[in-house]
């Protein structure tokens, strides 16, 4: 998943803001125990030390009496609780060692100055402390303690709940978001595997739309707009291109008749080969015609106009045996085709188109002596019809533009053809699923591999291969 991702840097603010709210949350949390913890000890230590002065009060005079009362009522050995009235620097009692060993009493200074009670932390002692007026006057001073040991184990075990338990949050609301997130873009997803899918041989496909009416299907409403467009202006284009190919037809031929007419008089020679120069520019017209018709018939619903299995090694062997004369003609051997057998679904005589072009442009660009190959095979769920010759080469600035409508490549004898064969057997592969590449060098020949969808089991036993 990339970073510039929406989806990325969706869950990377939902995390970061989860990260945020947690880390303040913990905080909130440490800061709050922490403060109830103290308020908690004051509270019950002060309530203690009040009921401690209620016992004393009256037995300070006798020292057993108060030991044995403080003993019973408070424990404070095995309560891990300090104890202790004063008077003056004079000791009335003093408990001992707690049973946890969290502090030593001895060590505990006495406290001073506790007439309105005062509550502090000494190491690990939580400590309150309050002066009272005994009867005869005398100030006492009680001090109720209690170990921090137990809340200081639950304090730690909280921040090690807060901090394991932050990161595995992150990751589980990384995984919920980062879900929720390709539930929220499913209707995106379909919209981009519908455009994939869309080609001008299905005119009146749109994008789906998630019935949500939200921004989403907002915008997937104004794609189909757009394309409802684009389509309109396709079809004009289309069928004024086919309108004027169709009407230029009649006065070429007509054109090209009275040439030939002429040809056959006597006229003196330079008449006479201007006149034959322009009959080769009205055949190259004618061609011109003719390849936009077909091209326009491809870009359309009914450029495929069968769906029946084809195999391309019989389709190949009988387009070289018609063929072979030309490059025989010229000096070129054509061998194959060789590999296997290699069943497609389409237009027979469409996919034969393919192999005419793909040959006779190997023809016109190999020099006499070179050679010709056609080799078929399957790969995968491909069938592949290569062409190969040792001709002149194609320059890597030239690659990427020869399947462009009328391009067309300078060689030493200017420029050939009308720059539509390429492009015919372009749409050609496109209307049956397919694609065309090319491999060349200049000096080393070319490579074109034509790749096909293999025809389905059941389509070849319903059809002998053609």
């Amino acid at each position: 998943m990339s970073r510039r991702s929406l989806t990325f840097r969706l869950i990377s603010w939902y995390c970061g803001l989860l990260l945020a709210a947690g880390v303040a949350f913990a905080l909130f949390t440490y800061a709050s125990f922490d403060r109830y913890v103290e308020q908690s000890s004051r509270s019950t230590l002060s309530s203690r030390a009040e009921a401690i002065w209620g016992m004393a009060n009256g037995l300070l005079d006798d020292k057993p009496a108060l030991t044995k009362l403080i003993e019973q009522r408070f424990a404070p050995e095995v309560q891990n609780r300090l104890i202790r009235i004063s008077a003056n620097g004079a000791l009335y009692y003093r408990s001992e060692m707690p049973s946890d060993g969290g502090f030593d009493p001895e060590a505990i200074p006495i406290s001073e100055d506790a007439e309105r009670g005062y509550f502090e932390k000494r190491g690990a002692l939580f400590l309150y402390a309050k002066s009272f007026r005994a009867t005869d006057g005398k100030i006492v001073t009680v001090e109720s303690g209690q170990s921090a040991n137990i809340s200081e184990l639950v304090e730690r075990r909280l921040v090690t709940v807060l901090i394991f338990g932050l990161p595995i949050l992150l990751i589980v609301a990384a995984v919920g978001g980062f879900v929720l997130v390709q539930r929220a873009l499913s209707p995106v997803e379909g919209m981009i595997e519908a455009a994939e899918a869309l080609t001008f041989n299905s005119p009146r496909k749109r994008l789906p739309l998630a019935g949500t009416e939200d921004r989403i299907d907002t915008l997937g409403r104004t794609l189909n707009r757009m394309l409802e467009r684009l389509d309109n202006s396709y079809q004009h284009a289309n069928r004024f291109s086919a309108d004027a190919a169709h009407e230029l037809r009649t006065p070429l031929a007509i054109m090209r008749g009275e040439l030939e007419l002429l040809v056959t008089r006597q006229l003196p020679e330079d008449a006479k080969a201007a006149i034959e120069t322009t009959l080769g520019e009205a055949e190259r017209l004618s061609q011109i015609v003719e390849s936009l018709t077909v091209l326009g018939q491809m870009e359309s619903v009914t450029g495929k106009r069968a769906h029946l299995a084809v195999d391309l090694y019989n389709l190949a062997a009988e387009t070289i045996d018609q063929m072979r004369l030309m490059a025989v003609d010229k000096g070129i051997a054509i061998d194959g085709p060789s590999g296997a057998h290699a069943t497609t679904a389409g237009d027979r005589d469409r996919l034969k188109q393919v192999l005419v072009n793909l040959l006779d442009n190997a023809i016109k660009y190999t020099p006499s002596g070179g050679w010709i190959a056609v080799t078929v095979e399957t790969m995968d769920e491909q069938a592949i019809l290569s062409v190969s010759d040792s001709g002149i080469g194609i320059a890597p600035e030239d690659r990427s533009r020869i399947f462009d409508r009328f391009f067309r490549v300078t060689t030493d004898r200017g420029e050939i053809g009308a720059g539509l064969g390429l492009a015919i057997v372009k749409s050609i592969c496109a209307a049956h699923g397919g694609t065309v590449t090319v491999e060349s060098a200049p000096g080393g020949g070319s490579i074109f591999r034509v790749a096909l969808p293999r025809a389905s089991p059941a389509l070849v036993e319903e059809k002998p291969p053609g």
